[in-house]
């Protein structure tokens, strides 16, 4: 199939699934190159399958179907299907390659994916480049579930914003456009989509490594003691995704690792690792900074080493912070672990 024929057709795809798309969104979605998504744009417009509307309050032209083009809504899922079941592969514009060897053959053992931070998807180690804005959406929702998910059910969560039947084709349209990585890092079956055995993802292992931490029996190892476990609880799920289905994740996220980070505190107080300890603290502070817990920890690191001066000014910032955010004094558990240096 000519490759401006293909493009035109994800691009009706993918204004079949909203009201009105912009040329940014036509970008990100489909990972089209400026030049060539111009040239679409105008194509199809000039055909009348597509005309520009005012975006209200906005700077940039947004597209919308006519009637025309919506009459061909049951032609592009009939090509969308006929081309997946045909192994039919997208034009790219951007070329994927993993860096170091751009002729690596992935295996879902060698996969794995990055959420804590920024995402990031490698195989063999090595970072893969050229990801459409679609593929990381896809790969981060099944990620974020860890378990074969109805196909209706991701795309509805995927895209609120529309019908169902809408919703089914974007996935579809997104299902089709996966690039061999993804394509191989992902199971497609008929009860449901999921990632496939092997791939590893870095917020289930830090997952595992917070639940041991804040389980009392669990058996603890000197690596999930050490700098990197600290490193990994300090980093944010997927900061700049605003998606809702992200957002839940994140805070539950941000609970966990908060919770955990006070536990590796406590541990590392309790064996006389008063640097280790206060590091701990420290981050789990910058998760939630009112937060009255990882504040008596440092106070108590400092105590323990015999700074006493160390711990007033801890105190001392504390309640000058509670007081200024929330008008509050800190509560008498705090206020104990002070009272005898604070009269001395």
């Amino acid at each position: 199939m000519n490759e401006l024929v293909q493009w035109s057709l994800l691009i009706l795809g993918e204004a079949l699934s909203r009201p009105t798309t912009s040329a940014s969104e036509f970008a990100a979605h489909l990972g089209i190159a400026p030049a060539d998504l111009e040239t679409n744009l105008e194509d199809l417009a000039s055909s009348r399958l597509l005309e520009a509307v005012a975006d209200a309050g906005g700077s940039e032209r947004r597209y919308r179907l006519t009637e025309k083009g919506r009459d061909l809504s049951d032609v592009i899922d009939a090509l969308d299907a006929w081309s997946r079941r045909w192994a039919l592969t997208v034009p790219t514009p951007a070329t994927l390659t993993v860096e170091g060897d751009e002729s690596l053959s992935p295996q879902a053992g060698d996969i794995e994916i990055s959420m804590l931070g920024a995402f990031a998807l490698r195989v063999g180690g090595e970072q893969v480049y050229g990801l459409s804005i679609g593929s990381q959406r896809l790969l981060v929702y099944l990620a974020l579930h860890d378990r074969s998910i109805r196909r209706g059910a991701v795309a509805g969560a995927m895209w609120p914003d529309v019908s169902d039947e809408r919703a089914g084709i974007s996935l579809r349209a997104a299902l089709s456009r996966l690039d061999p990585v993804s394509r191989e890092a992902t199971l497609v079956a008929s009860g449901g989509l999921g990632l496939a055995g092997g791939v590893r993802v870095d917020l289930h292992d830090a997952q595992k490594l917070a639940r041991r931490l804040l389980v009392a029996d669990s058996t603890i190892s000197s690596f999930d003691l050490d700098v990197e476990a600290l490193a990994v609880l300090s980093l944010e799920l997927l900061p700049d995704w605003y998606d809702d289905w992200v957002v839940a994740e994140a805070e539950d996220w941000r609970q966990l690792r908060m919770n955990a980070l006070e536990a590796l505190a406590l541990i590392h107080l309790d064996a006389a690792r008063y640097g280790e300890a206060a590091a701990a603290a420290r981050a789990a502070m910058k998760v939630e900074p009112l937060r009255e817990s990882p504040h008596a920890i440092l106070i108590r690191v400092h105590l323990a080493k015999g700074n006493q001066s160390e711990a007033l000014r801890a105190y001392n910032h504390y309640c000058e912070l509670l007081m200024a955010a929330l008008g509050l004094t800190p509560t008498t558990h705090l206020n104990d672990l002070v009272v005898s240096i604070q009269h001395a």
